[in-house]
């Protein structure tokens, strides 16, 4: 866990202990002293001031106990967000090794790279071009998942090359670069269809995007024009100006 992240919550803890518990602790002493008398919110103002104005050593070992109070019910708070993450984030995992193990359909896509050609030992455009009419064309039938790091038999290939090729390395630049291409061949307006995630098998950084189904057209734009695909099978599928105007037709333009 980050440190910050842990100073945070026992700094919160902390002030909930002391400004919190401790008024509400003394509240309830007072109501319950004075034998259940009249209302008990009306004692938490002279509470807050006793908690305020006294500082003496008693007081101050007594704030200090309700200080521990809080940070550790905050601490046990974050560990409980901690494990529900993990668990989440396990079951995800799952999920993402079955899809992977299903293979490639209409929903399911594998791309071994996202710039860096295997065969050039370079980075190559035209695979990118590639990516980005991929997400296009899931964007125009009804959504579905794009793999980056995955041959074409479902084994990781890793990002590592990618990675290097980046003017940010890593993860935070690797999905930087992905929405800055949808941006750029696709639309600005269309990042939103598109969440990216990362997974680690057999020591291998995949990423993960799941691609929503847009209501209007998406285009690809390349050479100056524009170009329409569409999933067919396990492939992706341009069509020409006739065919893809009944197709919007037929499934983009019914509301």
């Amino acid at each position: 866990m980050k440190k910050r992240k842990v100073l945070a919550f026992i700094l919160i803890g902390l002030a909930i202990g002391v400004f919190v518990i401790q008024p509400l602790a003394i509240s309830l002493l007072m109501y319950d002293m004075q034998g259940d008398n009249g209302s008990w919110w009306e004692y938490l103002p002279p509470s807050y001031q006793q908690v305020v104005g006294a500082w003496d050593l008693d007081q101050a070992i007594i704030k200090l106990l309700f200080g521990l109070l809080g940070i550790a019910l905050s601490l046990m708070f974050m560990i409980r967000q901690k494990l529900f993450q993990l668990i989440r984030r396990r079951d995800k995992l799952v999920e993402i090794r079955e899809l992977i193990a299903a293979g490639e359909n209409q929903q399911v896509e594998f791309k071994s790279t996202l710039r860096w050609d295997l065969k050039q030992f370079k980075p190559n455009k035209a695979l990118e071009d590639v990516v980005a009419k991929t997400i296009a064309g899931f964007m125009n039938t009804r959504g579905g998942h794009l793999f980056i790091g995955i041959d074409d038999d479902g084994e990781p290939l890793g990002l590592i090359e990618d990675y290097r090729c980046l003017k940010k390395p890593g993860r935070d630049g690797f999905e930087q670069y992905i929405m800055q291409l949808v941006s750029t061949k696709l639309g600005t307006n269309y990042c939103s269809l598109v969440r990216v995630s990362f997974y680690q098998i057999k020591a291998c950084d995949i990423c993960h995007l799941v691609i929503q189904g847009s209501g209007t057209p998406v285009y690809m734009h390349k050479d100056d024009r524009s170009h329409f695909y569409i999933r067919t099978g396990n492939g992706t599928r341009e069509l020409d100006i006739p065919e893809a105007l009944n197709y919007i037709e037929d499934n983009l333009n019914r509301h």
